[in-house]
């Protein structure tokens, strides 16, 4: 079966449960065979492969069974980061990036007035960390702020399984 056969198909069965069945399965599409949008359209005619055409039918049978597909994924863009995500944690929503914006204003603000002082901050029910995390890439690579003059963030759930996939993410996304 060729790309562009697979993605006819998979809209087709998609457009029963989900209200974006081609962004479901172009995601899909680019997540298991490594290809870019761009890519994807340039090589629809060529076979997918068994092993890959395997996986994208299981994922696109779990997506028909109303599985997210940053859960079928296991990634998820947030802040302008690619988070690790798992059922274990929610979804990261493009709205909570606003939260994540008043929280680095009022964190510059604070860190302004007070130059010779230390920030603590406690993120409660982390998650998959994002907000703690995009919060700290932000100021370090948006705004430059040495690594001494960070914020303490404490990222803290009640939820092991929440607290190893934000670990993952701290360990991916930040400096060492």
């Amino acid at each position: 079966m060729t790309i562009q056969q697979f993605k006819a198909q998979s809209i087709k069965t998609l457009s029963q449960t989900s209200p974006s069945p081609q962004l479901d399965v172009e995601v899909l599409l680019e997540h298991f065979l490594g290809f870019s949008k761009s890519q994807i359209l340039l090589n629809r005619d060529i076979e997918i492969s068994d092993h890959n055409l395997e996986q994208l039918q299981t994922a696109v049978n779990n997506r028909l069974s109303g599985l997210p597909v940053a859960y079928i994924t296991g990634h998820k863009e947030f802040y302008g980061y690619d988070f690790f995500v798992s059922p274990a944690v929610l979804i990261p929503k493009p709205d909570t990036e606003i939260l994540v914006e008043k929280a680095i204003d009022i964190i510059i603000e604070k860190m302004e007035a007070r130059p010779n002082s230390l920030l603590y901050i406690c993120d409660m029910c982390t998650g998959s960390g994002c907000i703690g995390i995009s919060v700290l890439k932000t100021l370090i690579d948006v705004y430059k702020i040495p690594v001494g003059r960070l914020p303490v963030i404490t990222m803290v759930d009640i939820s092991g399984p929440a607290l190893v996939v934000a670990q993952k993410n701290a360990d991916t996304l930040l400096p060492g």
